[in-house]
């Protein structure tokens, strides 16, 4: 089995997955579906004063699923309402995720905490005593060394030469590209 992905309307994901497991049943194809995610967060939120806890697609209308190839399949699942097809450039024969892929997703979507979630959403391409040049903010141009990282928050401490002197400074990773 490989994993797909399947475009949804956004908004309609889980009822689209509900509605996919039905059609499988009733087609007696359900064998041929291993699993079907939807990757999301929970977000605590405060709204007029109370704490709202709610759910965040991470992957807006998009369904994750883990499926044989089977022609009869792929048609059952585009006929459902809410499922726009397929991600691939052929309608009829669907792109499956590549192994990596795959396994981040599913890194993603059965992670414990918020944390260890964030952590795999985002990736770090540094590793320690890399050179890397500040993109943009206060410190836009110049070059340091990565002297610490944290990947749950997606920062990298840079050591920055300000006025002759080494200065830590907290970076996020979209601030920061490898120096030339």
């Amino acid at each position: 089995m490989r994993w797909y992905v399947l475009k949804a309307v956004s908004g309609r994901e889980n009822h689209c997955r509900e509605q996919i497991a039905i059609q499988l049943k009733a087609h007696k194809l359900d064998a041929l579906v291993s699993q079907m995610l939807i990757p999301a967060e929970r977000v605590t939120e405060v709204k007029r004063g109370k704490k709202v806890s709610s759910e965040r697609k991470l992957y807006p209308g998009y369904i994750y699923i883990e499926m044989e190839l089977d022609q009869n399949l792929i048609d059952v699942v585009r006929d459902v309402d809410g499922v726009t097809g397929f991600l691939g450039a052929d309608p009829r024969n669907p792109d499956p995720l590549t192994k990596d892929e795959a396994e981040r997703i599913v890194r993603i979507a059965t992670a414990a905490t918020p944390d260890e979630q964030r952590k795999e959403l985002i990736q770090i391409p540094f590793k320690l005593e890399d050179r890397v040049k500040v993109k943009e903010g206060t410190f836009a141009g110049m070059e340091g060394v990565v002297a610490e990282i944290n990947a749950a928050k997606g920062e990298v401490r840079a050591m920055i030469t300000v006025f002759g002197r080494q200065t830590p400074v907290w970076l996020e990773v979209w601030q920061v590209e490898p120096a030339v």
